[in-house]
C-alpha cells in the first residue's frame, strides 16, 4: 500500500487536497512551528500527481512495509 505525506503551512489547502478525493487521511498540526502534515493510506497516482503541484508544499510516498499495534507480537 502507498502512503503519501505533504507538508505544508496552509491547513485548508491541505484538507482541501485530501477531501477531494476517496482516501482515507489524517491531519497532523505543529502548532509551534505552524506546519501541518497531510498522511494519506492506499492512495493512487491521481492525488499523488496532484500533491505534488500545490505551491509551497514537500510530498513524499512510502510503502507500507509492516503496520502493528504497539505489543502486538503477531501485528493484528
Amino acid at each position: 500500500m502507498k502512503v503519501l505525506f505533504v507538508e505544508g503551512r496552509d491547513f485548508e489547502a491541505l484538507a482541501r487536497l485530501a477531501r477531494r478525493y476517496p482516501y482515507p487521511y489524517r491531519l497532523l498540526a505543529q502548532p509551534e512551528e505552524e506546519r501541518y502534515l497531510l498522511e494519506v493510506w492506499g492512495v493512487g497516482p491521481d492525488l499523488v500527481e496532484e500533491a505534488t503541484r500545490v505551491e509551497g508544499v514537500r510530498a513524499w510516498t512510502f510503502e507500507l512495509l509492516e503496520e502493528a499495534w504497539c505489543g502486538d507480537e503477531e501485528g493484528r
